[in-house]
């Protein structure tokens, strides 16, 4: 229980999994890293510049979708770069808190 609230205690993981939340088949890493970005600053996903993208699939590949996909939130398949929010009874509806 401590790993799960420790892992939906970083703001961007959940904004992740609020974003995800709009997929009900698997997405790719860098469309999810456009959204993220997005939803984060309040901008439309046009106006997501490549460098912000860039960092954010960085982080979603090395830090945010390992410890969601650990703590059972999504499953992250790293060679496809595709994720999928796991859906179902051991997971509820995703827990976005306000800051």
């Amino acid at each position: 229980m401590t790993d799960t609230i420790a892992t939906l205690a970083d703001s961007d993981r959940r904004t992740v999994l609020s974003c995800l939340d709009d997929y009900y088949t698997a997405v790719d890493i860098e469309s999810l890293a456009v959204d993220v970005v997005a939803a984060r600053d309040g901008t439309p996903r046009t106006e997501v510049s490549e460098e912000e993208r860039e960092s954010e699939l960085v982080r979603l590949h090395h830090v945010d979708l390992p410890k969601l996909d650990e703590a059972g939130f999504v499953t992250f398949d790293h060679e496809a770069g595709t994720v999928t929010r796991r859906r179902g009874d051991a997971v509820t509806a995703s827990p976005v808190f306000s800051d």
